[in-house]
């Protein structure tokens, strides 16, 4: 008989034990796996953000006359163009719009457009929506893949 830190006496059960010690140990794995992930997708995005300004900034910072309200106004006009029509000109214009935002410090205003964002995520059929998640899934693991690789 064992004692157990309440002050009661049980049973040693070697494979009760043993298989506690399994489960804890694959939720510690899974744990890991799930901060190595967002690590990942963390970092992903903060490149992608980085990139994104780079871009903007290349293209001449066509933004910088407008003042905070005009560009959050613009922000959001360009979301919802971009929703209506998925072009690439509509794309590269919020995308823009987000680089000057993010120059000046600011996030873009998603409140504004969250509820449209929803909206089209939930009329998105299961197939597109898993066609999206392999395809963001697929950028993040050429990422990882990339940031692994020894610098020369």
């Amino acid at each position: 008989m064992q004692l157990h830190s309440c002050g009661c006496q049980a049973r040693h059960d070697p494979a009760r034990s043993n298989l506690e010690n399994e489960e804890k140990a694959g939720e510690m794995a899974d744990k890991q796996r799930e901060a190595r992930a967002k690590t990942n997708i963390h970092a992903f995005l903060q490149r992608r953000s980085i990139e994104q300004r780079r871009n903007y900034l290349a293209r001449g910072r066509r933004f910088v006359i407008l003042d905070v309200g005009q560009l959050s106004t613009s922000w959001i006009s360009a979301v919802r163009n971009w929703l209506a029509r998925k072009d690439r000109a509509s794309e590269v214009t919020m995308d823009d719009l987000t680089a000057e935002l993010r120059l000046r410090g600011l996030e873009p205003p998603y409140d504004a457009v969250k509820q449209e964002l929803a909206t089209r995520f939930a009329r998105m059929n299961e197939g597109t929506q898993k066609k999206a998640g392999r395809e963001f899934a697929r950028q993040v693991g050429m990422f990882v893949r990339e940031s692994d690789k020894p610098l020369h």
